[in-house]
């Protein structure tokens, strides 16, 4: 996927913007592993194994889907202080998209490990993420979307 061919395909894909800021943020830097990609590089692909959760810093990143033709849609636009691959991190099934960089992009990844290790050192930021988690899902389940049953069927499979 590239910038210049961009549209959007699909408005209805959830978006998690986290409110993280001076102490909060650092903490999470020191923990997170901070990575770079180059612009139309590919963060992962649909299929992959889930790995992580990926906070963008700096940049854009382009979430699309192929179909069995091999169309690519897409179905959103990640931007700074957005996160992707959550339900990855939390589910832990492949991928059900995959992940590009639109611009150069920095992220912080987050891994299972991390999470475990904020949870022992840092609740309050662990109780923090898991609440703008749930609002965002609950948020798109009253709304109907299209990731509510997606997710319901990737936890039940």
């Amino acid at each position: 996927m590239v910038l210049d061919d961009y549209s959007l395909d699909n408005a209805g894909h959830w978006l998690v913007t986290w409110g993280f800021a001076g102490q909060e943020f650092e903490t999470l830097r020191s923990y997170a592993q901070e990575i770079s990609f180059p612009a139309r590089a590919t963060i992962f692909a649909q299929g992959d194994p889930s790995d992580g959760m990926y906070l963008v810093v700096e940049g854009m990143v382009l979430i699309f889907v192929r179909d069995d033709a091999g169309t690519e849609h897409t179905i959103a636009i990640v931007t700074e202080g957005q996160s992707f691959g959550e339900l990855g991190l939390l589910v832990g099934k492949p991928r059900q998209e995959t992940a590009a960089a639109g611009l150069n992009v920095r992220l912080l990844k987050i891994v299972p490990e991390t999470l475990d290790r904020l949870e022992q050192e840092h609740p309050e930021l662990m109780l923090k993420m898991y609440k703008v988690l749930a609002q965002t899902l609950a948020d798109q389940w009253l709304r109907g979307g299209p990731w509510a049953e997606r997710l319901w069927t990737q936890m039940h499979e």
